[in-house]
């Protein structure tokens, strides 16, 4: 029989205890870092993908104002200014809506020059002058401007 100094078996115990710690966590940062880094990679391309989404909203915003625009000169070339008037209100109250959320200060500044002749375009339409069609083209063009960017 051999007797072991019982220093000798509490180190031993001890050197397992620590070995075994330093294995497991050796172990878990081994599963984690990959994990983190696969994690972060999804993560940024997340935010790509959200930023590409937001991009793409509001070039429909713009779009759909281009549309709108274009169908209220298209009613007044051919002197339907009551169908005119409906679609000057929806268009202006799209423009509207879209100055909420616009990042780019150019296209924010032509939105309220825009938005600032509501009044005078609907009055005009409402009065059946032909000079409001000049006034029409000249928003669609810079709505055609601002959607060529």
């Amino acid at each position: 029989m051999t007797s072991e100094n019982p220093k000798s078996k509490s180190t031993r115990t001890r050197n397992l205890i620590i070995t075994a710690a330093v294995s497991l966590l050796a172990a878990f940062l081994l599963g984690f870092v990959p994990q983190f880094r696969k994690a972060s990679r999804l993560q940024n391309q997340l935010q790509e993908r959200e930023q590409r989404i937001g991009q793409l909203e509001r070039e429909a915003r713009l779009s759909k104002a281009r549309d709108l625009a274009s169908l209220l000169h298209l009613e007044l070339t051919r002197k339907n200014y009551g169908t005119a008037a409906q679609h000057a209100t929806a268009f202006f109250s799209h423009v509207r809506t879209m100055l909420n959320d616009v990042p780019d200060s150019s296209l924010k500044s032509t939105l309220e020059n825009i938005v600032g002749q509501r009044d005078s375009i609907v009055a005009n339409i409402a009065k059946a002058e032909p000079a409001v069609e000049t006034q029409v083209r000249d928003i669609l063009e810079q709505v055609h401007q601002q959607t060529a960017r």
